[in-house]
Formats: C-alpha cells, sequence, structure tokens
C-alpha cells in the first residue's frame, strides 16, 4: 500500500485521524532516520513536570503565561496558586492540590485561540525545530480553520479545516501581536462559542478554587481535587 493509499485509507476510517497519520510519518521517519527520531522523543521526554520541583514548575508556567499574553496576566497565575498553597499544608508534595492547581490552572488560562497559534507558528523556535527534524528544501502547509471561513460538519459536528501554503506566515506574525486585546472588546474571536465556553470555564474554576481555600481541611483535602 503507498503513501496517499494510507493516508485516503486513515482518514475515510474518520478514527483519531491527525494522530495516526502523525503515526504514520514517525513510523517513516523512524525507518529511514532512527537515530533522530530517538534523540527528538528523548529529548521530549526530558522536559516533564516529573522533572521540576514545585517552584521550578510554577516558574515554567509563569515565563509560558508572559509569551502567551503578559507579565499581569502570569502576576494573576502566581496570585492564585499562591492562595491555594497559603492553605495547603501538603503543598510540597507530588500529588497536592497546590501541584494540581498549578497545572490545571495553567492550562485553562493559556487555552489555544488564534492569537496563540498565530504566535506559536510564527516563533522562531518553530522554524528551528522544524530545521532539526526535517533535511532538505522541505515546504510548509498549515492546516486551519479560519473561524469566519470554516463551518462545523453537520455530520461529524468537527470544523472544516483548509489547507495552505506558506504565505500565511506574515499574517500569523500580525496575530500574534495583536494578542493585546484578548479578552477585551477589540478581541472579535471572543464572540465565538468557543471562546466564550473557554472563558466560562476558567471563570468557573477560579470560583471553585476560592471555595475550596475557604473551606479546606484536612478531612477534605482529597475532596478539592
Amino acid at each position: 500500500m503507498d503513501l496517499a493509499t494510507l493516508v485516503c485509507t486513515i482518514e475515510l476510517n474518520r478514527v483519531a485521524v491527525e494522530f495516526n497519520k502523525n503515526a504514520c510519518l514517525l513510523g517513516r521517519r523512524f525507518a529511514n532516520q532512527h537515530e533522530l527520531v530517538e534523540s527528538l522523543l528523548a529529548h521530549e521526554s526530558s522536559n516533564t513536570d516529573a522533572d521540576f520541583t514545585l517552584d521550578q514548575m510554577i516558574e515554567d508556567r509563569f515565563q509560558r503565561l508572559v509569551a502567551y499574553q503578559s507579565i499581569g496576566y502570569a502576576q494573576h497565575y502566581l496570585a492564585q496558586i499562591e492562595k491555594v498553597r497559603s492553605v495547603d499544608q501538603d503543598s510540597e508534595a507530588e500529588d497536592s492540590l497546590t501541584h494540581t492547581v498549578a497545572q490545571q490552572l495553567f492550562r485553562l488560562m493559556a487555552y489555544k485561540d488564534e492569537y496563540e497559534v498565530a504566535r506559536l507558528h510564527s516563533d522562531d523556535a518553530f522554524r528551528a525545530k522544524l530545521d532539526t527534524q526535517l533535511t532538505g528544501n522541505y515546504s510548509i502547509r498549515f492546516h486551519v480553520a479560519p473561524p469566519l471561513l470554516s463551518r462545523a460538519n453537520p455530520t461529524t459536528g468537527k470544523v472544516k479545516k483548509y489547507e495552505f501554503g506558506p504565505w500565511p506566515m506574515p499574517v500569523f506574525r500580525i496575530l500574534a501581536k495583536l494578542k493585546c486585546v484578548r479578552g477585551t472588546p477589540w478581541d472579535i474571536f471572543a464572540l465565538t462559542s468557543e471562546r466564550r465556553h473557554e472563558r466560562e470555564n476558567l471563570a468557573r474554576y477560579q470560583a471553585d478554587l476560592t471555595l475550596v481555600c475557604d473551606r479546606l481541611r484536612p478531612d477534605n483535602y482529597r475532596a478539592a481535587f
């Protein structure tokens, strides 16, 4: 079976399509450049939270949120974590409430919206990473779902993605610089149901944190997770 047929079969199966296509690509790379693939996997696995102390993990998330939005946004994250930590007697444990909140709050605060996707793709680190993974005169193609163009498939509910060549890169750079309007009245993407849902999830989680901090006791510690 040639590659085109295999990809077509994966798409027709409609089960974990992107995951299976990536696995197929990784398998082909491993067959021809197994040492490179193994070195990349080793590098990725060496940067997990298991290698961090609580303070190191919090600092890591702080710096990511600075890049994501701003210092003020990242400081709000720190304030929330310190609020939990102040009432958590087991905060230094690997499975502590503080440890869990540090991870989950970051995920809710750093949701992948249009500005973040643009920032990640226009970052020099993205191209540098591609250069370490690919060789030769390769070209970049993006599969994205522009909010004003894409519609959900009535059968699957998934939003259709469109394929573009490398030309969106300058657009990504401009959009990445507009992250300062995120969450303001000038944020046109905030009007979509997906973005509203993400903001609601964050607000609900922070409200729950306030409730937990007010009522946390040794006998209900595990129930707070």
